[in-house]
């Protein structure tokens, strides 16, 4: 199943969303016949100081016909920046370019628009370009265009936010080879986090002052805007917010935190590690046993001097290596590493036995202590029935206890180490047998090595918050970063506090408290990939917990209503991922006698079959996401796994993270391009070539305009707010007021923005 799904998604992006070219820099031939260039390779590099960024974005361009061309290079500018310096480069030598203002600007947008018949342009509508032109570009070859600029980053609240335009909607431009994004900062005010919403970025920080972020990517399309946001801040911790909201709806927020890079030895937390390792005879088959010496060794060495640590084995029986918990000095450690390398595999698996040994030698103090445990098979001996041994811990972890679960085979019960990991605030991984499980477990223990700051709470002041996801906050570590997003009501200036237990060294033990400055809107237009993220976060939550505790009735109607919502498909909305009007009308999305008026007036056409292979994707998506519901439904809750089960119960628990981790839109490869989408705070169904508010009904007056008109573009002036709805499609219905104004081939052609107001009351 998860090899289908992958390919069902390489499908649907490669080849439903790269239709034709039209993307961040584009090279348009004068002969209208002739769409724009492809983009061979596509490399941005970004250099940000002082608040500055300057932006060197080098492309290769492939003109695939066999005929000599003129073309014209247009770039977008990022919106309302301030060019501080630009150059313009043909295959290597510096050329004359033009910065075209916006208002300038604007009609050159709109011919491209209207040629290319791509609304996803739109979006560009109100910045500024550079234009050059390009000749002459030989038959069959390669032409490299490259642009800097420099500009002022917004600066808000302690963040700074850099964007890169490539956004073009539903036709984006395939890069047909490599494409890569890095951005390197350097800030004279230490740095606090570095995210992105809207891609997958690897983040490297080699001290306070300086970060380095970025991606790479092979044949892509380029369909999201890059965004990133980095904080600044003196405080050990720092906090920020990032704030959406429609007016008069509650709103969307996202907090980051994050410590310094740079930390101070006696700021590191000492800690207590219980190390367990399942030696049962199974873990003798592909070494497993040898791969999770390796990883344990490597975990005993990495102990600070101030921690402690305890080992402890299981098979038949429980074995804990010297005398419990254990002071890290290096005699202790090589004791332990030899210990280790000694263990055999062989006899049974008495997991209940080692955990609750665990928890039993928690000391009562404020360290944090951890618990890794490492095992390849179900219980066996002692306590054997899932149900009970969960109990059991639940009852035995009167101390609050993390602990974290390594499922190092396929066929193992998935559903009880993750309820175990659930349950104690930790983590679980599956991994497979050989060098992953060491990489798995070390990586991990490199991160838990220095805790900063553990039990974290934070106080919105009088502002009211729901939803947060995650519920808990998780504890920071050197190096690491919390994104967490929720929902609030309320508005105004408020002191966020956050809390949380420190080291003891420097005098300053104990729990401590942190106050910052936050301003929650009565209305943001910024920011608007909140929303989206928010839910994708809030129905894995759900999710998670149907495949933990079970179906519940309550949790299957809230993840259907979110999914059709916010236009995010899940097992238990498959339908939204095929454009089925049955469908629709069945599950509540649109309404009969509504689709019928649309086609009589010639909005709503006969749907049309996309190409096979996109039609044969979707259509294997879709019956991927049925077959995970029939998991849900056959296996959620479920403690006792049937036999080759724990195989799909991996895949499923995968898909359901993705979900529930989500921190950018882009990058969510679980997470198929449903026919419903969410926009200007509507949702849409696909309906016969149009994108349909959900909301319309029959009766409605409507206002019709024809797309690509001058009444068109006098749209975009007079409802600003409707502007992310429009870019949508060419066909699409949106409700306004009681009233419907309807965009499509047929309608007005002239009118002007206050006439459009006027209809709409305004």
């Amino acid at each position: 199943m998860k090899g289908r799904i992958a390919i069902a998604l390489a499908l649907l992006t490669g080849l439903a969303l790269c239709r034709t070219a039209g993307a961040t820099g584009i090279l348009v031939p004068e002969e209208k016949e002739l769409p724009p260039l492809a983009i061979k390779s596509h490399r941005v590099d970004v250099r940000v100081e002082g608040g500055v960024a300057k932006t060197r974005v080098s492309q290769e361009f492939l003109n695939s016909t066999n005929r000599r061309l003129e073309a014209t290079y247009i770039f977008p500018l990022p919106r309302d920046a301030a060019l501080t310096d630009f150059a313009m480069f043909i295959n290597g030598k510096r050329q004359s370019g033009e910065v075209v203002e916006a208002e300038r600007a604007r009609s050159i947008y709109q011919d491209i628009v209207r040629r290319l018949r791509d609304p996803g342009l739109l979006e560009y509508l109100d910045s500024g370009l550079l234009r050059m032109k390009v000749f002459p570009i030989e038959p069959n070859s390669v032409t490299e265009v490259a642009v800097s600029y420099a500009h002022a980053l917004p600066f808000e609240s302690g963040v700074y936010e850099y964007t890169f335009p490539l956004k073009t909607g539903h036709r984006a431009s395939r890069v047909l080879e490599d494409h890569t994004v890095g951005v390197e900062i350097a800030s004279q005010q230490p740095i606090k986090s570095v995210y992105s919403p809207t891609h997958d970025v690897g983040v490297t920080r080699k001290d306070d002052h300086h970060a380095i972020a970025g991606f790479e990517q092979s044949g892509v399309c380029l369909d999201t805007d890059f965004t990133l946001f980095y904080t600044v801040s003196r405080e050990d911790f720092g906090l920020n917010l990032l704030t959406h909201r429609r007016e008069g709806e509650d709103g969307y927020f996202a907090v980051m935190i994050s410590p310094r890079v740079e930390v101070e030895q006696r700021d590191v937390m000492p800690k207590d590690v219980c190390l367990v390792i399942d030696t049962s005879g199974s873990m003798g088959e592909r070494d497993r046993i040898g791969s999770a010496r390796e990883a344990v060794k490597f975990c005993l060495r990495a102990l600070n001097a101030g921690d402690r640590f305890a080992v402890v084995t299981f098979s038949t029986g429980v074995e804990v290596f010297g005398e419990g918990l254990t002071q890290a000095t290096p005699e202790a450690v090589d004791e332990a590493v030899a210990h280790v390398e000694g263990l055999e595999a062989r006899g049974g698996t008495d997991l209940c036995g080692a955990v609750l040994k665990a928890l039993e030698m928690a000391p009562d103090s404020e360290r944090p202590y951890l618990v890794l445990l490492a095992t390849d098979g179900k219980p066996t001996v002692g306590v054997d029935k899932p149900d009970e041994i969960v109990s059991k811990v639940e009852e035995a972890n009167r101390r609050n206890v993390r602990v974290f679960t390594f499922g190092i085979a396929e066929d193992l019960n998935v559903l009880l180490l993750d309820r175990i990991a659930e349950m104690t605030r930790g983590y679980s991984e599956y991994v497979a047998p050989g060098r992953e499980i060491e990489a798995r477990i070390s990586g991990l223990f490199r991160k838990l090595s220095n805790p900063v700051l553990s039990d974290l709470r934070i106080a919105y002041g009088d502002v009211r918050v729901a939803d947060v996801c995650p519920q808990r906050v998780p504890d920071l570590f050197r190096g690491s970063q919390v994104v967490a997003f929720g929902r609030y009501s309320g508005s105004g200036d408020v002191a966020v506090e956050l809390t949380g237990r420190v080291a003891n060294g420097g005098g300053k033990g104990g729990r401590r408290r942190f106050a910052y400055d936050a301003r929650f809107p009565k209305s943001s237009a910024a920011n608007d990939f909140l929303p989206q993220l928010w839910a994708r976060r809030k129905i894995g939550y759900l999710l998670d917990q149907i495949r933990l505790h079970g179906e519940q009735q309550e949790l299957t109607d809230e993840v259907v209503r979110l999914s059709k919502e916010y236009g995010i498909a899940t097992p238990y909305t498959s339908y939204l991922v095929l454009e089925d009007e049955e469908a629709y009308r069945r599950h509540g999305i649109v309404r009969g006698e509504a689709l019928a008026r649309l086609r009589r007036e010639g909005v709503v056409r006969a749907r049309t079959p996309a190409e096979p292979a996109v039609e044969a994707a979707r259509a294997a998506a879709r019956a991927d996401l049925a077959e995970q519901q029939t998991l849900f439904s056959t296996m959620a809750g479920a403690m006792e796994a049937p036999a080759g089960g724990g195989r799909k119960a991996i895949t499923l628990r995968g898909s359901v993270r993705r979900l529930k981790e989500a921190e950018a839109v882009a990058a969510d490869a679980g997470l198929l391009q449903a026919t419903v989408r969410r926009a200007a705070g509507r949702t849409f169904a696909l309906v016969g070539g149009a994108y349909v508010d959900t909301a319309f009904t029959e009766e409605m007056e409507l206002l019709q305009i024809k797309w690509g008109s001058d009444a068109y573009f006098a749209l975009w002036d007079a409802l600003p707010e409707l502007r992310e709805a429009l870019t949508l499609g060419e066909s699409v219905v949106i409700v306004v007021d009681g009233k419907a104004l309807v965009v499509s081939d047929e309608g007005q052609e002239e009118t002007t923005a206050g006439e459009i107001r006027a209809f709409f009351g305004d």
